[in-house]
């Protein structure tokens, strides 16, 4: 078996058991179990829990980047784009949402947004880097937010739907202040 299939096998393990215990209940021994690996093997690739779910997380954001920089080579809608791909994987973004940890998540896409600002916005090279790391924090924390809301009240919009909304928000605020 190779070391990427064995280290999804125990990734996978993860979440399966996040969907029926709390996360700080899941024990390495548990994870070993459910992936039909020794304990051992899981030590010679993790050290703790913590480092499988860093790498669950890790492994999503990657799948994200590559949908994003698809979109950003042609002229798609990034947000849509994100909307569906957090639709397409909504077991896990929902399992992260029951056990707090969705900050994980956004804190590391916080950083694709930052490649997006620059691409979208020509002009952010121009900007102040104290102003910059504001308004991708702005963005980020108003895009995970709503998905946020979505995902506690059962994903029942679509992405577009959901886009509508971040758009209409948008609107308001400028309308606003």
């Amino acid at each position: 078996m190779k070391i990427d299939e064995i280290e999804q096998y125990i990734t996978d393990s993860l979440l399966l058991l996040m969907k029926n215990t709390p996360y700080e209940k899941i024990t390495m021994e548990s994870i070993a179990q459910k992936a039909g690996v020794s304990r051992r093997t899981i030590y010679r690739y993790f050290d703790n829990k913590s480092e499988i779910l860093d790498m669950m997380f890790s492994n999503t954001v990657k799948r994200y980047v590559d949908k994003i920089e698809d979109e950003m080579s042609g002229n798609g809608n990034t947000l849509v784009t994100s909307f569906k791909f957090v639709l397409d994987n909504a077991e896990m973004f929902v399992l992260a949402y029951k056990n707090n940890m969705l900050s994980n998540i956004t804190n590391t896409i916080n950083e694709v947004v930052k490649d997006i600002v620059l691409h979208r916005n020509k002009n952010a090279k121009k900007w102040s880097k104290k102003y910059f790391d504001c308004y991708v924090s702005f963005t980020t924390g108003g895009i995970y937010g709503l998905l946020y809301e979505w995902l506690k009240t059962g994903s029942d919009k679509n992405p577009v739907e959901i886009f509508e909304v971040y758009k209409n928000v948008i609107a308001d605020l400028g309308k606003k202040f």
